[in-house]
């Protein structure tokens, strides 16, 4: 029954619930704890924190976690233990970004492709050897339209090393955030960002959906606190 201490990275919309995902402080990368529902699916009473608040992209959290949970589509999974998580700290230090800055990948393809999804039949034959990724997006801007299952959908379009990128948005803080953008294109200002902040996204690969992909997403948008800035 591990304790481990994590950066939390991503406090994201999935089936109904949540998922969260972080970055080890004792430099064992990366965990998303899950439940024992059947989406791994985290609710409130799962992540709520002593304070009643809930985890926050920076937050530093102590999580006891039972077993490692890994599917061929997310290898990172932890199963959670009945205890509650304690918040350690909710300001940013060099120390955590320095970690995450050490995390920060420079590839052009995220998880093997340049695509938004990826077969579960193919991961299921082949499984990924990571389905979360910290990165530093170029170019980035919002696309406001409707989903295949006939909802609106916020989006994000970006440029990795060179190649482009179309993902949707699971950060239901940006989400909020651009809830009043129309349908359509928009630039980075429209959010109140300046292309000047220190922007990271962290992309996850999702459950498989109904259609038999599993799905690159943008679990959270990230602006750096000015503490440290310069450095990077």
């Amino acid at each position: 029954m591990p304790v481990v201490e994590i950066i939390c990275l991503a406090n994201s919309i999935k089936w109904g619930g949540r998922c969260v995902a972080g970055l080890r402080t004792d430099g064992q990368g990366w965990v998303r704890p899950v439940s024992n529902s059947r989406h791994g699916s985290l609710d409130n009473r799962h992540y709520k924190l002593p304070d009643g608040s809930e985890p926050r992209p920076l937050d530093v959290l102590r999580i006891s976690l039972r077993n490692p949970q890994p599917q061929p589509y997310q290898p990172e999974n932890w199963l959670i233990d009945n205890v509650s998580w304690q918040l350690i700290s909710r300001s940013a230090s060099c120390n955590v970004i320095n970690i995450i800055q050490s995390y920060t990948e420079s590839g052009s393809l995220l998880f093997g492709n340049t695509s938004d999804r990826i077969s579960f039949e193919s991961l299921s034959q082949n499984p990924t050897r990571s389905s979360l990724a910290l990165i530093i997006p170029k170019n980035l801007n919002w696309y406001i339209t409707t989903s295949i299952v006939d909802k609106r959908q916020i989006r994000a379009q970006f440029v990795l090393s060179g190649l482009p990128y179309n993902l949707a948005i699971t950060d239901p803080l940006w989400i909020k955030r651009l809830s009043s953008l129309k349908y359509g294109y928009h630039p980075l200002s429209a959010a109140g960002v300046s292309k000047d902040e220190k922007i990271r996204l962290v992309i996850s690969l999702g459950e498989p959906f109904q259609d038999g992909y599993c799905y690159k997403l943008v679990a959270a948008i990230i602006i750096l606190p000015d503490l440290c800035r310069n450095r990077f």
